[in-house]
């Protein structure tokens, strides 16, 4: 049988303690008065040591901790991998799944009251149906009159000689126009008064001649004064 040289790869874990370690691990425990003693010893016995005064030390401890930003700055920056590191190292053996992926920028969302729809008043609403309904230039005018002078709630507060004399415009043309404006949405703007927007409701209804718009043609002041029997 003949020698043969062979070579094995073995891995091995071993914990060495280097000199300075002992050493730290010797002063470690040591009180400031001990370790006062240890190095006045270390002076006696080893003569290529020397005791340097407090004075000179500052300067040095001043420049020393200057220069110390720098060295943790330089520091950071070649013992510390980030993941462009990575990426750059790796990239041509990571597959796309496995590529760390860079912090995104989360952009501050508007607040909920600006995403919201804006409510159109009832003045725009009634001009977007006039559009709609005429195509007389003289009618859109009196309409759009008559929605000029609408209160807050969508009553009318010009009167029919007040509306012809803004034209000026025919009387009856005025009354149509406010018919046609009577019609829209919401049902019963454009009234005069509560009981003309009552009977207005009450017809879109369909409740004419029925005994509740006498109710409201004859007695409403009754229940407006709490006299119902």
């Amino acid at each position: 049988m003949g020698i043969q040289q062979k070579l094995h790869t073995k891995l091995v874990q071993k914990l060495i303690l280097t000199p300075s370690l002992q050493q730290a691990i010797k002063l470690l425990p040591m009180s400031t008065l001990e370790l006062s003693d240890l190095l006045n010893q270390e002076m006696v016995e080893n003569p290529m040591l020397e005791e340097v005064p407090t004075e000179e030390l500052q300067p040095a401890e001043a420049q020393t901790a200057a220069e110390k930003p720098d060295a943790e700055q330089q520091g950071n920056k070649t013992d510390t991998w980030d993941d462009q590191d990575y990426e750059y190292f790796f990239g041509d053996y990571l597959d796309d799944g496995y590529r760390p992926r860079a912090p995104q920028e989360i952009k501050e969302l508007p607040p909920i009251e600006n995403t919201l729809s804006t409510s159109s008043s009832l003045s725009d609403h009634l001009m977007w149906q006039l559009s709609m309904q005429s195509d007389e230039s003289q009618l859109r005018e009196i309409g759009s009159a008559i929605i000029g002078n609408l209160d807050d709630d969508g009553y009318l507060v010009a009167s029919f000689e007040e509306l012809a004399a803004m034209g000026p415009w025919p009387v009856p043309d005025v009354e149509r126009a406010l018919k046609m404006v009577q019609g829209f949405d919401p049902t019963g703007v454009a009234a005069r008064d509560l009981q003309e927007c009552l009977l207005l409701q009450l017809r879109h209804l369909g409740l004419e001649n029925t005994p509740t718009e006498k109710i409201v043609t004859e007695h409403l002041r009754l229940p407006q004064n709490h006299q119902v029997p």
